[in-house]
């Protein structure tokens, strides 16, 4: 079983893994055979094969059984003295930050009545630190992060300018394909999938704010997507049954929720296999204040609950999935969130067969 925390420590956040010298390496397999954690992978190189690193965040937290069994002494581990000072710093900033920040139950009571609001607020003009209910605005926001003027005329009133990419333009929608769209909002996203899917295919958004899920429903009942359902319901916890989809897509919304590990594994859950995930999502590039992080605005604004790149990105490998990046929007930060470090990151993950 992976380690999440260490003392209470994220265990992402403590670089703890193996090193191999490869002029020592004599590609035995012995520490891959040891370790069941699927720390170590097999690759070839120059027509030989060898072990590479690929997951060191699963490797326990001072364990160095691997190093014990290399018999060319090849596989070294961070100082042990050095790393459990670096563990004692990182317990101190948690704690300090933990005793603070919002509690999950508390972060999703918050983004839900911000969310709501914007539901209901939505065609009337008034906008809001994590979202716009004037069109116009909301026009200009998502042209900036990739959409096409043929797609902002596809149900135009279901677009509040929440996104920070194009999910349905990353990956290869095919005629067919079920499509899971993760915080469906009043359903956009949804409804641009469900043309590129047609009537053989099928879109499931779920999204946590009653109010949206209504708004959704209505606007597909009002144009006549037949081949879109909205469910209630939570990210970190799917409505969905195990193996049922082909694509799972989500635009600017993990941020938001508590426990980004476990939305990874519910996506994972869900897909079958081969099935692929394509997601554009906030993430950090430098550590927020604590007073960032307690910010409420920014929460629902999809800063204060973002991970670092890496962490975030690690999360979902950790999930079982095959990581590519595909684009990164730096600017996005001028644009939108007056110079915070962070970026609109665009990935595609696939689930093995």
């Amino acid at each position: 079983m992976h380690q999440e925390t260490y003392h209470g420590v994220p265990r992402t956040k403590i670089p703890w893994g193996p090193t191999i010298n490869y002029e020592k390496c004599v590609s035995c397999g012995k520490c891959a055979d040891y370790c069941t954690l699927g720390v170590y992978e097999s690759e070839e190189k120059d027509g030989e094969k060898r072990p590479v690193v690929k997951k060191p965040n699963n490797c326990v937290v001072f364990c160095t059984g691997c190093e014990e069994q290399c018999p060319a002494g090849a596989i070294t581990f961070p100082s042990k003295k050095e790393t459990r000072e670096l563990i004692r710093k990182l317990q101190k900033t948690e704690n300090d930050g933990q005793a603070d920040c919002l509690k999950p139950k508390e972060v999703k009571k918050t983004v839900k009545q911000a969310y709501a609001k914007i539901a209901a607020e939505s065609g009337t003009g008034s906008c809001c630190s994590c979202g716009c209910g004037d069109q116009n605005a909301a026009q200009e926001i998502s042209k900036s992060i990739g959409y096409s003027d043929e797609e902002l005329r596809v149900v135009p009133e279901a677009n509040l300018g929440l996104g920070c990419g194009n999910p349905t333009a990353l990956g290869n929608l095919k005629e067919g394909d079920v499509v899971l769209d993760l915080g469906s909002g009043a359903g956009f996203d949804s409804f641009l999938a469900a043309k590129k899917v047609g009537a053989s295919g099928k879109v499931i958004g779920v999204d946590m704010t009653e109010e949206m899920v209504n708004k959704a429903k209505s606007l597909a009942a009002k144009h006549g997507y037949a081949n879109v359902e909205f469910r209630l319901g939570d990210i970190e916890n799917l409505p969905v049954e195990s193996g049922s989809v082909d694509v799972v897509i989500s635009n600017c919304v993990i941020n938001l929720a508590p426990d980004k590990a476990r939305v990874f594994s519910e996506a994972y859950r869900v897909l079958r296999g081969g099935g692929r995930m394509y997601v554009s999502d906030i993430v950090l590039l430098k550590e927020l204040s604590i007073k960032q992080r307690k910010d409420s605005e920014l929460l629902c604004g999809c800063v204060a609950g973002a991970l670092l790149k890496d962490d975030y990105i690690r999360e979902i490998e950790r999930a079982g999935f095959e990581v590519k990046i595909l684009s990164e929007d730096q600017e996005i930060s001028e644009r939108q969130y007056n110079g915070i470090a962070l970026e609109s990151l665009k990935i595609a993950a696939t689930k093995n067969s």
